[in-house]
């Protein structure tokens, strides 16, 4: 399987902001350890950014590092551990 995400309905709006979270999949056995998230449609540019993650089976979490590109403004990209899901958030200004 590649790497997976969704994009939450439900954006959380403050004033000329916007708060866009999501989730991210990239359990397929081992082989993604990275991802891209176009956020293009919903904000002009990422300001600020996170994610966490989690492994299967495990009372442990993995750090997910977000990757911010000022060629990609609206695109996200994490690294993480493989074999993991979690969740992503982006503060950013609408398009």
């Amino acid at each position: 399987m590649a790497f997976g995400s969704t994009i939450d309905t439900r954006p959380h709006v403050m004033g000329d902001m916007v708060m866009i979270t999501g989730t991210y999949d990239g359990d397929d056995g081992g082989a993604v350890t990275a991802g891209n998230i176009d956020l293009s449609s919903l904000l002009s540019t990422i300001i600020a950014a996170g994610g966490n993650g989690d492994l299967p089976g495990s009372a442990g979490t993995v750090t997910v590092n977000v990757v911010l590109s000022a060629a990609a403004p609206t695109t996200l990209t994490l690294d993480f551990v493989s074999a993991t899901t979690g969740s992503w958030w982006a503060l950013g200004r609408r398009s």
